[in-house]
């Protein structure tokens, strides 16, 4: 089946992330004696970060409550700074997306996310991010994968059959999700070559 459309997590595809940097960098403005793990737990081992993820909580509200759980001692944005300063780029999406667009495939982000890392990453990607058609966003659509909702936001934004969709995550069991709606998936690592899995 030809591709017309591929749809591309942002996180471990189109450039790295690393949690736990983040969690280093906030316990460094905690008053408390929280350690990196610690604070792990606090967020995503809790409903904070889902809440945030799904645009459930502002981000005003969500900077407030890492300052009182986390006994931070810094203004909002020192905060935002510790939470979004995780991403590196991935070199080789960045060299495959150009690719994948001048064969004509229109090229969807979807991505669980939130308002202060898609800024962030909005801004520190703009080259790439630039060359997609459109975004579905998790803190935007009012959930986020493996919920059906967000892969049939997915496939509107597609503007194809579903069986001329690929979609690029790094997770299996999200990658699993999607073939469930019938959409054909692909676990990326970086050894995995996406060019070769467009059928153009």
């Amino acid at each position: 089946m030809t591709t017309r459309s591929v749809l591309l997590d942002f996180g471990n595809v189109i450039a790295f992330f690393d949690h736990r940097k983040a969690c280093r960098q906030l316990a460094e403005l905690s008053t408390a004696a929280m350690t990196a793990d610690d604070i792990y737990m606090a967020i995503f081992n809790t409903s904070l970060e889902e809440a945030y993820d799904t645009g459930r909580m502002s981000t005003p509200a969500f900077l407030d409550a890492l300052r009182t759980t986390l006994q931070l001692q810094a203004d909002d944005d020192e905060i935002a700074r510790a939470w979004c300063d995780i991403f590196t780029p991935n070199d080789a999406m960045a060299a495959a997306v150009p690719a994948l667009k001048a064969r004509g495939l229109r090229l969807v982000l979807a991505s669980n996310t939130n308002a202060l890392h898609h800024g962030w990453f909005g801004r520190e990607f703009a080259d790439t991010l630039s060359l997609l058609d459109a975004q579905v966003l998790s803190y935007q659509v009012g959930c986020r994968k493996p919920d059906p909702r967000f892969f049939r936001a997915c496939l509107t934004a597609a503007g194809c059959p579903v069986a001329e969709c690929l979609y690029v995550d790094d997770r299996e069991d999200l990658v699993v999700a999607g073939h469930k709606l019938g959409l054909h998936g692909l676990v990326y690592t970086p050894a995995v070559d996406v060019l070769a899995h467009t059928c153009y």
